[in-house]
């Protein structure tokens, strides 16, 4: 029989893994001294640490939605605990006419739950886009920044054109840096969002997506869709499970080529 072992999270199931192997092969029933295959379900590409930075829209329009995005966004949190990301880092900057950092570089098991509504009544990107951009220059060396940016309202034309400049040369700066774009996902939330504007946004990025939600429940299906992409699971599974087929069909084959 074969035993696989497949892990989000190699370094912190590392004991556990090597645990099972002493034990799978010194069982009494594996005559064959067969081994366990450690699958990591998370791609290398994908396993860099992340610092997600939270851009949400508190202008009075979004009162009534406001405990929705709540909710969504601990939704978010519980998928990357359930994908053990417990290494990943978290802020929030919620905006209107001014942006406020609520939570900033906190690790996942350690930032609140509940982030309170701030009933500002107009809507301003660069205030946001500024904040947004301090926090992910802030990003430690191990991590790489993840902005999620969202809003329901439409702003001056200049005003939108100065916060996509903004991550436009925060991106340089990463390019520099890092050698990567800015992972940068743009939502147009409710009827009302300008979705011109949040596209120019989006589009400061080589990596930058845009979305549109129209409720919160949506908004949360988002937030995961955003979180989950590049962890695809089943493919790895498969991948994995028909290597290790094909080896022992060739296996099989150079052993009957011999006798």
């Amino acid at each position: 029989i074969d035993l696989f072992i497949c892990s989000y999270n190699p370094a912190a199931t590392l004991q556990t893994e090597k645990e099972l192997a002493m034990k799978y092969l010194g069982h009494r029933d594996n005559d064959e001294k067969r081994e366990i295959t450690a699958i990591p379900m998370v791609p290398e590409s994908q396993s860099q640490k992340k610092h997600i930075i939270f851009v949400l829209d508190q202008s009075a329009s979004m009162a009534c939605d406001w405990a929705g995005v709540v909710a969504a966004y601990n939704h978010f949190i519980d998928w990357l605990c359930q994908k053990q990301r417990y290494s990943d880092l978290v802020s929030v900057v919620q905006f209107g006419t001014f942006a406020d950092v609520t939570v900033k570089k906190q690790p996942i098991l350690g930032i609140p739950s509940d982030l309170k509504f701030g009933c500002d009544h107009h809507t301003i990107f660069l205030p946001a886009a500024q904040s947004a951009c301090i926090l992910a220059k802030s990003t430690p060396p191990s991590h790489t920044p993840s902005i999620i940016f969202m809003s329901d309202g439409e702003v001056g034309d200049d005003d939108a054109k100065q916060a996509a400049n903004r991550f436009s040369n925060f991106n340089t700066t990463l390019q520099d840096r890092l050698e990567n774009e800015l992972e940068l996902n743009v939502i147009a939330f409710g009827s009302m969002a300008c979705h011109t504007q949040l596209k120019h946004i989006a589009n400061s990025s080589q990596n930058g997506r845009f979305h549109m939600s129209t409720d919160t429940a949506e908004l949360s299906n988002l937030f995961v869709q955003i979180a989950d992409a590049g962890f695809h699971v089943a493919d790895l599974l498969e991948a994995e499970i028909g290597k290790r087929i094909s080896d022992a069909v060739s296996d099989k084959l150079a052993l009957e080529y011999i006798k």
